[in-house]
Protein backbone atom coordinates (compact mmCIF):
# COMPACT_ATOMS: atom_id res chain seq x y z
CA UNK A 1 0.00 0.00 0.00
CA UNK A 2 2.83 2.40 0.89
CA UNK A 3 4.56 1.63 -2.41
CA UNK A 4 1.31 2.29 -4.31
CA UNK A 5 1.01 5.67 -2.61
CA UNK A 6 4.63 6.50 -3.46
CA UNK A 7 4.07 5.51 -7.09
CA UNK A 8 0.91 7.60 -7.29
CA UNK A 9 2.67 10.57 -5.71
CA UNK A 10 5.56 10.23 -8.13
CA UNK A 11 3.20 10.08 -11.11
CA UNK A 12 1.36 13.22 -10.01
CA UNK A 13 4.66 15.02 -9.55
CA UNK A 14 5.75 13.89 -13.02
CA UNK A 15 2.52 15.13 -14.62
CA UNK A 16 2.84 18.47 -12.85
CA UNK A 17 6.47 19.05 -13.77
CA UNK A 18 6.38 17.74 -17.34
CA UNK A 19 3.18 19.51 -18.33
CA UNK A 20 3.53 22.89 -16.67
CA UNK A 21 6.20 24.26 -18.98
CA UNK A 22 4.35 23.52 -22.21
CA UNK A 23 0.99 24.63 -20.87
CA UNK A 24 2.36 27.82 -19.39
CA UNK A 25 4.03 28.71 -22.68
CA UNK A 26 0.79 28.20 -24.55
CA UNK A 27 -1.09 30.22 -21.96
CA UNK A 28 1.35 33.11 -22.10
CA UNK A 29 1.24 33.10 -25.90
CA UNK A 30 -2.53 33.35 -25.92
CA UNK A 31 -2.55 35.99 -23.24
CA UNK A 32 -0.10 38.13 -25.21
CA UNK A 33 -2.02 37.73 -28.45
CA UNK A 34 -5.39 38.48 -26.85
CA UNK A 35 -7.07 35.57 -28.65
CA UNK A 36 -10.82 35.92 -29.08
CA UNK A 37 -12.62 32.71 -29.99
CA UNK A 38 -16.18 32.85 -31.13
CA UNK A 39 -18.67 30.84 -33.15
CA UNK A 40 -20.00 31.82 -36.55
CA UNK A 41 -22.77 33.83 -34.87
CA UNK A 42 -20.39 35.64 -32.54
CA UNK A 43 -21.19 33.38 -29.57
CA UNK A 44 -18.22 32.77 -27.24
CA UNK A 45 -16.54 29.44 -27.98
CA UNK A 46 -15.95 27.31 -24.90
CA UNK A 47 -14.43 23.90 -24.26
CA UNK A 48 -15.22 20.83 -22.17
CA UNK A 49 -12.55 18.46 -20.82
CA UNK A 50 -13.95 15.20 -19.42
CA UNK A 51 -11.87 12.69 -17.48
CA UNK A 52 -13.86 9.72 -18.79
CA UNK A 53 -16.93 9.10 -20.92
CA UNK A 54 -17.41 5.40 -20.24
CA UNK A 55 -20.42 5.28 -17.91
CA UNK A 56 -24.01 6.61 -17.86
CA UNK A 57 -23.28 9.27 -15.25
CA UNK A 58 -20.43 11.04 -17.03
CA UNK A 59 -22.05 10.60 -20.44
CA UNK A 60 -25.28 12.09 -19.11
CA UNK A 61 -23.43 14.90 -17.37
CA UNK A 62 -21.47 15.85 -20.46
CA UNK A 63 -24.63 15.79 -22.59
CA UNK A 64 -26.39 18.01 -20.06
CA UNK A 65 -23.57 20.58 -20.09
CA UNK A 66 -23.20 20.58 -23.88
CA UNK A 67 -26.95 20.90 -24.46
CA UNK A 68 -27.26 23.71 -21.94
CA UNK A 69 -24.27 25.55 -23.40
CA UNK A 70 -25.42 25.38 -26.99
CA UNK A 71 -28.94 26.44 -26.01
CA UNK A 72 -27.69 29.23 -23.78
CA UNK A 73 -25.67 31.45 -26.06
CA UNK A 74 -22.34 29.59 -26.04
CA UNK A 75 -20.61 27.69 -28.82
CA UNK A 76 -19.25 24.56 -27.13
CA UNK A 77 -16.63 22.50 -28.89
CA UNK A 78 -17.02 18.68 -28.83
CA UNK A 79 -16.11 17.38 -25.38
CA UNK A 80 -12.63 15.91 -25.11
CA UNK A 81 -12.28 12.52 -23.42
CA UNK A 82 -9.15 11.76 -21.40
CA UNK A 83 -10.16 8.08 -21.24
CA UNK A 84 -9.23 7.88 -17.56
CA UNK A 85 -5.67 9.16 -18.11
CA UNK A 86 -4.80 12.26 -16.01
CA UNK A 87 -1.81 13.07 -18.25
CA UNK A 88 -4.00 12.98 -21.36
CA UNK A 89 -6.45 15.33 -19.68
CA UNK A 90 -3.64 17.83 -19.18
CA UNK A 91 -2.86 17.53 -22.89
CA UNK A 92 -6.55 18.01 -23.70
CA UNK A 93 -6.50 21.24 -21.69
CA UNK A 94 -3.42 22.37 -23.60
CA UNK A 95 -5.22 21.79 -26.89
CA UNK A 96 -8.29 23.75 -25.81
CA UNK A 97 -6.15 26.62 -24.53
CA UNK A 98 -4.28 26.86 -27.83
CA UNK A 99 -7.64 26.97 -29.63
CA UNK A 100 -8.34 30.21 -27.81
CA UNK A 101 -11.55 29.23 -26.02
CA UNK A 102 -13.17 31.89 -23.85
CA UNK A 103 -13.99 29.49 -21.00
CA UNK A 104 -13.53 25.89 -19.90
CA UNK A 105 -15.69 23.33 -18.13
CA UNK A 106 -13.99 20.21 -16.76
CA UNK A 107 -14.62 17.04 -14.80
CA UNK A 108 -11.13 16.33 -13.44
CA UNK A 109 -9.95 12.74 -13.54
CA UNK A 110 -7.39 13.46 -10.82
CA UNK A 111 -7.81 16.44 -8.49
CA UNK A 112 -4.05 16.98 -8.13
CA UNK A 113 -2.86 16.19 -11.65
CA UNK A 114 -5.27 18.70 -13.20
CA UNK A 115 -3.78 21.64 -11.26
CA UNK A 116 -1.03 22.69 -13.74
CA UNK A 117 -3.61 22.67 -16.55
CA UNK A 118 -5.90 24.97 -14.59
CA UNK A 119 -2.97 27.22 -13.73
CA UNK A 120 -2.13 27.48 -17.43
CA UNK A 121 -5.73 28.50 -18.17
CA UNK A 122 -5.44 31.07 -15.38
CA UNK A 123 -2.35 32.58 -17.04
CA UNK A 124 -4.28 32.80 -20.31
CA UNK A 125 -7.18 34.54 -18.53
CA UNK A 126 -9.52 31.68 -19.45
CA UNK A 127 -12.04 31.05 -16.65
CA UNK A 128 -12.48 27.46 -15.50
CA UNK A 129 -15.58 25.84 -14.02
CA UNK A 130 -15.30 22.34 -12.54
CA UNK A 131 -18.30 20.03 -12.33
CA UNK A 132 -18.84 17.15 -9.87
CA UNK A 133 -15.14 16.73 -9.01
CA UNK A 134 -13.09 19.66 -7.69
CA UNK A 135 -9.44 20.49 -8.31
CA UNK A 136 -6.96 20.71 -5.45
CA UNK A 137 -5.37 23.91 -6.73
CA UNK A 138 -5.38 26.61 -9.35
CA UNK A 139 -8.01 29.33 -9.59
CA UNK A 140 -11.42 27.87 -10.38
CA UNK A 141 -14.30 30.30 -10.90
CA UNK A 142 -16.87 27.88 -9.43
CA UNK A 143 -17.07 24.18 -8.64
CA UNK A 144 -20.60 22.85 -9.15
CA UNK A 145 -21.06 19.69 -7.17
CA UNK A 146 -23.15 17.95 -4.60
CA UNK A 147 -21.99 17.78 -1.01
CA UNK A 148 -20.19 14.46 -1.37
CA UNK A 149 -19.48 14.18 2.36
CA UNK A 150 -23.22 14.50 2.94
CA UNK A 151 -23.88 11.86 0.29
CA UNK A 152 -21.57 9.43 2.07
CA UNK A 153 -23.31 10.24 5.34
CA UNK A 154 -26.71 9.54 3.77
CA UNK A 155 -25.51 6.13 2.59
CA UNK A 156 -24.23 5.39 6.10
CA UNK A 157 -27.60 6.27 7.62
CA UNK A 158 -29.49 4.11 5.15
CA UNK A 159 -27.23 1.09 5.66
CA UNK A 160 -27.11 1.57 9.42
CA UNK A 161 -30.91 1.27 9.56
CA UNK A 162 -31.00 -1.67 7.16
CA UNK A 163 -28.61 -3.79 9.25
CA UNK A 164 -29.73 -2.51 12.68
CA UNK A 165 -26.37 -0.91 13.38
CA UNK A 166 -24.26 -4.06 13.40
CA UNK A 167 -22.47 -6.35 10.96
CA UNK A 168 -19.97 -6.01 8.14
CA UNK A 169 -20.25 -3.68 5.14
CA UNK A 170 -18.33 -3.89 1.88
CA UNK A 171 -17.53 -0.36 0.70
CA UNK A 172 -16.45 -0.12 -2.93
CA UNK A 173 -15.19 3.44 -3.06
CA UNK A 174 -13.87 5.55 -5.92
CA UNK A 175 -10.35 6.88 -6.32
CA UNK A 176 -9.35 8.80 -3.20
CA UNK A 177 -7.21 11.01 -5.45
CA UNK A 178 -10.48 12.63 -6.59
CA UNK A 179 -12.41 14.95 -4.31
CA UNK A 180 -15.62 12.99 -4.92
CA UNK A 181 -14.01 9.69 -3.97
CA UNK A 182 -12.31 11.14 -0.92
CA UNK A 183 -15.37 13.00 0.36
CA UNK A 184 -17.83 10.12 -0.09
CA UNK A 185 -15.46 7.80 1.72
CA UNK A 186 -14.99 10.35 4.51
CA UNK A 187 -18.70 11.00 4.96
CA UNK A 188 -19.50 7.30 5.07
CA UNK A 189 -16.71 6.27 7.43
CA UNK A 190 -17.02 9.24 9.81
CA UNK A 191 -20.75 8.60 10.13
CA UNK A 192 -20.23 4.89 10.76
CA UNK A 193 -17.68 5.56 13.48
CA UNK A 194 -19.99 8.08 15.13
CA UNK A 195 -23.41 6.47 14.77
CA UNK A 196 -22.72 2.77 14.21
CA UNK A 197 -19.45 1.86 15.94
CA UNK A 198 -20.31 -1.86 15.89
CA UNK A 199 -20.24 -1.96 12.10
CA UNK A 200 -17.06 -3.29 10.48
CA UNK A 201 -16.16 -1.79 7.09
CA UNK A 202 -14.21 -3.63 4.41
CA UNK A 203 -13.13 -0.74 2.16
CA UNK A 204 -11.82 -1.47 -1.34
CA UNK A 205 -10.62 1.00 -3.97
CA UNK A 206 -12.08 0.70 -7.48
CA UNK A 207 -10.41 3.75 -9.04
CA UNK A 208 -13.85 4.46 -10.54
CA UNK A 209 -13.36 1.43 -12.83
CA UNK A 210 -16.01 -1.24 -13.41
CA UNK A 211 -13.50 -4.06 -13.85
CA UNK A 212 -11.81 -3.24 -10.53
CA UNK A 213 -15.18 -3.08 -8.78
CA UNK A 214 -15.98 -6.56 -10.10
CA UNK A 215 -12.60 -7.89 -9.01
CA UNK A 216 -12.89 -6.45 -5.50
CA UNK A 217 -16.50 -7.59 -5.08
CA UNK A 218 -15.67 -11.10 -6.29
CA UNK A 219 -12.77 -11.43 -3.84
CA UNK A 220 -14.51 -10.05 -0.77
CA UNK A 221 -17.96 -11.56 -1.25
CA UNK A 222 -16.51 -15.02 -1.82
CA UNK A 223 -14.25 -14.93 1.24
CA UNK A 224 -16.07 -12.88 3.89
CA UNK A 225 -19.50 -12.72 5.48
CA UNK A 226 -20.94 -9.37 4.41
CA UNK A 227 -24.22 -7.87 5.63
CA UNK A 228 -24.51 -4.94 3.18
CA UNK A 229 -22.77 -3.36 0.19
CA UNK A 230 -22.10 0.32 -0.59
CA UNK A 231 -21.30 1.29 -4.18
CA UNK A 232 -19.81 4.78 -4.47
CA UNK A 233 -21.02 4.96 -8.10
CA UNK A 234 -23.81 2.79 -9.44
CA UNK A 235 -23.14 4.17 -12.94
CA UNK A 236 -19.70 2.59 -12.86
CA UNK A 237 -20.15 -0.41 -10.58
CA UNK A 238 -23.71 -1.72 -10.42
CA UNK A 239 -23.86 -3.79 -13.59
CA UNK A 240 -20.65 -5.68 -12.83
CA UNK A 241 -21.36 -6.14 -9.12
CA UNK A 242 -24.85 -7.40 -9.97
CA UNK A 243 -23.25 -10.17 -12.04
CA UNK A 244 -21.01 -11.11 -9.11
CA UNK A 245 -23.98 -11.25 -6.75
CA UNK A 246 -25.99 -13.32 -9.23
CA UNK A 247 -23.12 -15.78 -9.64
CA UNK A 248 -22.92 -16.19 -5.86
CA UNK A 249 -26.69 -16.51 -5.37
CA UNK A 250 -26.85 -13.22 -3.49
CA UNK A 251 -28.90 -11.15 -5.96
CA UNK A 252 -32.13 -11.52 -4.04
CA UNK A 253 -34.94 -8.93 -3.72
CA UNK A 254 -35.80 -7.35 -0.38
CA UNK A 255 -38.24 -9.39 1.68
CA UNK A 256 -36.81 -12.69 0.45
CA UNK A 257 -34.35 -14.90 2.38
CA UNK A 258 -30.78 -14.08 1.44
CA UNK A 259 -31.33 -10.46 0.44
CA UNK A 260 -28.11 -8.46 0.74
CA UNK A 261 -28.84 -4.77 1.40
CA UNK A 262 -27.36 -2.57 -1.31
CA UNK A 263 -27.09 1.25 -1.27
CA UNK A 264 -25.49 3.33 -4.01
CA UNK A 265 -24.63 6.86 -5.14
CA UNK A 266 -25.42 8.37 -8.57
CA UNK A 267 -29.00 7.44 -9.45
CA UNK A 268 -28.59 5.89 -12.91
CA UNK A 269 -31.64 4.39 -14.60
CA UNK A 270 -30.35 0.91 -13.77
CA UNK A 271 -30.10 1.75 -10.07
CA UNK A 272 -33.61 3.21 -10.00
CA UNK A 273 -34.95 0.09 -11.69
CA UNK A 274 -33.10 -1.93 -9.07
CA UNK A 275 -35.08 -0.09 -6.40
CA UNK A 276 -38.36 -0.84 -8.19
CA UNK A 277 -37.44 -4.52 -8.45
CA UNK A 278 -36.30 -4.71 -4.82
CA UNK A 279 -32.63 -5.50 -5.38
CA UNK A 280 -31.34 -2.01 -4.51
CA UNK A 281 -32.53 -0.59 -1.18
CA UNK A 282 -31.66 3.10 -1.60
CA UNK A 283 -29.81 5.48 -3.89
CA UNK A 284 -28.38 8.94 -3.28
CA UNK A 285 -29.14 10.62 -6.60
CA UNK A 286 -26.84 13.24 -8.06
CA UNK A 287 -28.46 16.33 -9.65
CA UNK A 288 -27.01 15.77 -13.12
CA UNK A 289 -29.42 18.12 -14.88
CA UNK A 290 -28.57 20.87 -12.38
CA UNK A 291 -24.85 20.26 -12.90
CA UNK A 292 -25.38 21.10 -16.55
CA UNK A 293 -27.69 24.03 -15.92
CA UNK A 294 -25.57 25.80 -13.34
CA UNK A 295 -22.23 24.74 -14.81
CA UNK A 296 -23.13 26.66 -17.95
CA UNK A 297 -24.73 29.52 -16.03
CA UNK A 298 -21.58 30.06 -13.97
CA UNK A 299 -19.36 29.80 -17.05
CA UNK A 300 -21.37 32.58 -18.75
CA UNK A 301 -21.09 34.67 -15.57
CA UNK A 302 -17.34 34.07 -15.49
CA UNK A 303 -16.95 35.26 -19.07
CA UNK A 304 -19.06 38.33 -18.22
CA UNK A 305 -16.90 39.10 -15.17
CA UNK A 306 -19.57 38.58 -12.51
CA UNK A 307 -18.33 37.88 -8.98
CA UNK A 308 -19.75 35.53 -6.35
CA UNK A 309 -19.15 35.08 -2.64
CA UNK A 310 -19.94 32.55 0.08
CA UNK A 311 -23.60 32.31 1.02
CA UNK A 312 -27.00 30.90 0.02
CA UNK A 313 -28.08 30.85 -3.62
CA UNK A 314 -31.46 31.41 -5.24
CA UNK A 315 -31.75 27.71 -6.17
CA UNK A 316 -31.82 25.88 -2.83
CA UNK A 317 -28.08 25.43 -2.43
CA UNK A 318 -25.18 27.12 -0.73
CA UNK A 319 -21.90 28.51 -2.02
CA UNK A 320 -19.01 27.55 0.25
CA UNK A 321 -15.24 27.80 0.18
CA UNK A 322 -13.79 24.44 -0.87
CA UNK A 323 -10.15 23.62 -1.64
CA UNK A 324 -9.37 27.34 -1.89
CA UNK A 325 -12.14 28.06 -4.41
CA UNK A 326 -15.90 28.62 -4.37
CA UNK A 327 -18.22 25.63 -4.67
CA UNK A 328 -21.98 25.59 -5.20
CA UNK A 329 -23.17 22.56 -3.20
CA UNK A 330 -26.36 21.26 -4.82
CA UNK A 331 -28.77 19.00 -2.90
CA UNK A 332 -28.78 15.22 -3.54
CA UNK A 333 -32.00 13.40 -2.59
CA UNK A 334 -32.17 9.92 -1.12
CA UNK A 335 -34.27 7.69 -3.37
CA UNK A 336 -36.28 4.71 -2.12
CA UNK A 337 -39.44 2.98 -3.34
CA UNK A 338 -41.47 5.90 -2.04
CA UNK A 339 -40.04 8.41 -4.56
CA UNK A 340 -38.29 6.30 -7.21
CA UNK A 341 -40.70 7.42 -9.95
CA UNK A 342 -40.03 11.14 -9.41
CA UNK A 343 -39.65 12.55 -12.92
CA UNK A 344 -37.10 15.13 -11.78
CA UNK A 345 -34.51 12.40 -11.09
CA UNK A 346 -31.98 12.30 -13.89
CA UNK A 347 -32.17 8.50 -14.06
CA UNK A 348 -35.85 8.81 -15.02
CA UNK A 349 -35.24 11.31 -17.81
CA UNK A 350 -35.08 10.18 -21.42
Amino acid sequence: MNQERKDASAFKKYVRISSTAGLAAAALFLSACGSSAGGDSGEPTVGFSAGVLDNPFTAGLVKSVVDQANAGGLNMLPASNAEGDPAKQVTDFNTLITQGVKGLVTIPRDSDAIVPAIEAANQANIPVVTVDTAANGGKVYMNIRADNVAMGTSVCEQIGKLIDGKGTVLELHGALSTTSGFDRNKGFNDCMKSKYPDVKIIAKDTNWESAKAVEQAQTVLSTADVDAVFLASDSVMLSGVQTVLQDQGKWVPAGKPGHLPLVTIDGSSGALQGIRDGYVDAVVSQPVDLYGKYGVSYLKDAIAGKEYKVGPTDHNSKIVEYKGNLADMLPSPVVTKSNVDDKSLWGNQK
